[in-house]
């Protein structure tokens, strides 16, 4: 093979790796975002991997194929998410929806792994076009985005003060304790206090299991899909449970593309 040949050849295989490891650290993984691309996270039992978006986005939903084979957990910026495997064989797949972007991930426990990652980290490839653009449209009055025209029929966004619940009762470790909680009968609103790290937020199924929830970050507040009679607070050994005192109300139509986390069967979305 003559050299022209085989510098192209090592190019080629350049392109193609899939992640780029940080500071010589193979447990330090950057990946360029690619929307049509399923992203392998290959996890440790009791080692904690950190999903690392960029700085000015936002998690907006996440859903889980089996909640109880990985814990997950968003930072308060909702621009991190912490993901572990509870199992040493726990495979499922998890879709992330932020402000900005979609991603698809393929959630892999490897007991085996030497190296398994510490941190996921996205780089976005800049646009220069796109920056133009934005820049020449910054002094005409823009029409309302995408995300801006979503909230006017967001079913969170106006909701009927007569139909909330506060009657939730708090026990276990108040540092984990929301600063407020409440629902509306088809959501459950969490708010805690500014700077503070979030638990794990669980409920559980038929069989008592406990399990992650499906999720929406709006601003300040979490809102959990669904009205648990019983929500499970966790970090680390520490533990808070938020029981639902309130009258049983018959549940609501489900939101669409968000599966139920009350402890029911979840429908799937076509």
């Amino acid at each position: 093979m003559n050299r022209p040949l085989i510098a192209a050849a090592l190019l080629a295989g350049s392109v193609l790796l899939p992640s780029v490891a940080l500071a010589d650290d193979p447990r330090l993984v950057e990946r360029v975002y690619d929307p049509n691309k399923v992203v392998r996270i290959e996890g440790k039992p009791n080692v904690q991997a950190a999903i690392r978006f960029a700085e000015d986005e936002h998690i907006e939903n996440v859903a889980i194929g089996d909640s109880n084979a990985w814990q997950v957990t968003p930072n308060k910026r909702a621009n991190l998410l912490f993901v572990k495997p509870l199992s040493e064989r726990a495979v499922t797949n998890m879709t992330v929806v932020t402000d900005r972007h979609t991603y698809l991930f393929d959630l892999v426990a490897s007991p085996g792994s030497r190296n398994p990652i510490y941190v996921l980290a996205f780089k976005y490839p800049e646009d220069e076009a796109a920056v133009q653009q934005a820049d020449a449209e910054a002094v005409v009055p823009q029409a309302p985005n995408a995300v801006e025209a979503a909230a006017v029929s967001d079913p969170y966004a106006v909701v009927d003060p007569a139909e909330l619940n506060f009657a939730w009762q708090s026990s276990g470790d108040t540092s984990l304790l929301p600063a407020q909680v409440y629902d509306d009968g088809e959501a459950t609103f969490l708010t805690w206090a500014p700077g503070t790290t979030l638990p794990a937020i669980l409920v559980k199924d038929y069989e008592g299991t406990e399990g992650p929830v499906n999720f929406a970050v709006r601003g300040d507040v979490i809102v959990v899909d669904g009205v648990p009679r019983e929500i499970v607070l966790r970090a680390g050994d520490d533990m808070a449970k938020l029981a639902n005192r309130g009258p049983a109300r018959p549940p609501k139509q489900a939101q669409p593309g968000i599966a139920r986390a009350n402890g029911q069967p979840a429908t799937e979305v076509k």
